[in-house]
């Protein structure tokens, strides 16, 4: 076995017995439900304030405080345990009030956004790497346009006559609405896959059939940079997911941090705790 996975399963392991002893210590302590509020939220607040720091730990490596991945990992299995503790410090049960709701749904914002964002920093650069060389996401859309031009230029330099040449009809019933917009983007996101392009692959194959072999060649081009642009709006596709995705996570991790230190103020506030 790989060492990669034996620590991943011990990270693992000692990440379910946590669990486990975050339950027994709820069980043990049921009738004494203040204290084990107070534990939780305590708890629960130090984790939310850990993770928090993880962004912080990214924006300067030049500080020796560990390596990256070993943050990364300690981010996800913690953030993964702060669900346990979180149903523990709500007694397992629907919160109440409208400022505990907000903040439950905060944290449950983030602690699912987190789990989508671990799924696809886990599976896209393996797709990204598949798409060819990667292009830097702000540089799709110019590299992109790029390409229309080379399609355009050898359907043109090919046929004097463009509007009754048999290619030059071809592209633009068929090809330029391909090159023009950004198709099947979810389809993109979740499979890989682009029914349009499928389509237009096969356009192509029975096109040639009816044309002559330098026409032929020139299709088979217009194919590949029309394939090409087929990779780069999955790559934009991927890319621009895992933007959004930061754009919102991290935002709502520093709201949830703001308000659950606001929540433990207005507790220890009404019971005495800060009188």
């Amino acid at each position: 076995m790989k060492p990669f996975v034996i620590r991943r399963a011990f990270a693992a392991g000692l990440t379910l017995i946590a669990v486990v002893i975050v339950i027994a210590v709820y069980i043990s302590a049921q009738g004494n439900i203040g204290y084990t509020a107070h534990l939780s939220g305590w708890t629960l607040l130090a984790m939310i304030l850990f993770l928090t720091l993880y962004r912080i730990r990214k924006s300067v490596p030049f500080l020796p405080l560990g390596s990256a991945s070993a943050w990364l990992q300690l981010h996800i299995y913690i953030g993964f345990l702060t669900f346990a503790v979180f149903a523990v410090h709500l007694g397992f049960s629907l919160p109440n009030g409208i400022f505990e709701s907000l903040l439950a749904l905060i944290y449950l914002s983030v602690f699912l956004s987190g789990l989508i964002g671990l799924a696809m920093t886990r599976s896209f650069p393996p797709r990204l790497t598949m798409l060819g060389n990667e292009v830097i996401f702000e540089q799709i859309p110019v590299v992109r346009r790029d390409l229309q031009d080379r399609i355009e230029a050898l359907v043109l330099v090919e046929n004097a006559d463009a509007d009754t040449s048999t290619i030059a009809e071809f592209y633009r019933d068929r090809i330029r609405p391909f090159l023009i917009r950004h198709h099947d983007l979810a389809t993109q996101l979740t499979r890989g896959t682009s029914r349009r392009w499928h389509d237009l692959s096969q356009a192509i194959e029975d096109q040639n059939r009816y044309l002559g072999d330098e026409e032929r060649h020139v299709m088979d081009e217009v194919r590949k940079l029309a394939y090409r642009k087929f990779q780069l709006d999955a790559q934009y596709t991927l890319q621009g997911a895992l933007k959004v995705w930061l754009f919102f996570h991290i935002p709502a991790t520093w709201a949830l941090l703001i308000f659950a230190i606001f929540h433990s103020m207005l507790v220890h506030a009404w019971s005495g705790g800060l009188s």
